[in-house]
């Protein structure tokens, strides 16, 4: 079993901007999971979720409508978000308990769309304490379009930095939808998550100047601090990186049995 006690299990908060394929890779990750019968517990916690295509085992929507915010308190979309995330750590002791009744080995979790209000709302840090801070981290998904400019990769190094700062959790960044990237811009972007010098080069192509020496200074001193550097290409279409994923945690929380552990290793590598 990952980490504690069945009634306990380890938290992976799934964190990314709007469009990266967070609920996707909650519903590819719980399904390439019971392949290895590992018993890995679905949480949404957008309450702005239209549908899920993963099991749920908790779902705020059963506690929180956006559509009943938005007409109770006369608020646009944006405003009953950000109100139904108060609502919800108003909440937090009730949501951990029912979390807690949960049986599993790991759980992981769909947050909302716009990554500001899990990252920079005090609901989020308060659900965490409630949860386990010591039993939580972050997966962070990169969007693979934004990531084909340098200036766009850049910017998503930087918001992870501060996600990662933000709510104090180990992180680790996912390039999401890596099969909708052409290969030689894959390898570039994989290039620039593991040489900073090159990636510094193809800014200053881009952008120039200051600009880009503040962005590079910046980068470099939050990743001396980056508890996993690099990025891992995931495809939740092609359940490819999933045994990432699963490492990630093992190395965090304890490991699996060996015969897992090489189950998943076997999976990965057929599909490559």
């Amino acid at each position: 079993m990952v980490g504690m006690d069945s009634s306990s299990p380890p938290v992976l908060f799934v964190v990314g901007t709007a469009g990266a394929g967070k609920s996707s890779l909650v519903t590819s990750f719980q399904r390439w999971s019971r392949f290895l019968e590992t018993e890995a517990i679905a949480i949404n916690l957008d309450p702005g979720a239209e549908r899920v295509h993963y099991d749920a085992e908790f779902d705020v929507r059963d506690l929180i409508s956006l559509t009943e915010v938005m007409a109770e308190y006369d608020l646009g979309p944006n405003g009953a978000q950000i109100l139904a995330a108060d609502l919800l750590a108003a909440q937090a002791g009730d949501v951990a308990d029912q979390l807690h009744s949960l049986s599993g080995e790991l759980m992981i979790v769909d947050t909302p769309g716009q990554v500001e209000l899990f990252a920079f709302r005090e609901a989020s840090n308060h659900l965490i304490e409630t949860l386990g801070r010591e039993q939580s981290a972050i997966i962070y998904l990169f969007d693979p379009m934004l990531s084909r400019s340098p200036s766009g990769f850049v910017s998503q190094m930087l918001l992870s930095s501060i996600v990662e700062f933000r709510l104090g959790l180990p992180t680790k960044n996912f390039l999401s939808k890596a099969d909708l990237l052409e290969p030689e811009q894959l390898e570039q972007i994989l290039e620039w998550s593991e040489r900073l010098e090159i990636l510094e080069l193809a800014l200053y192509d881009e952008a120039g100047g200051q600009r880009t020496e503040f962005a590079i200074n910046q980068l470099r001193m939050m990743q001396e601090f980056s508890q996993a550097p690099g990025l891992t290409p995931l495809s939740s279409e092609l359940e490819e990186g999933m045994a990432d994923i699963l490492t990630f945690a093992q190395a965090l929380f304890g490991g699996m049995s060996d015969a897992r552990d090489g189950f998943a290793a076997d999976i990965e590598h057929e599909k490559n």
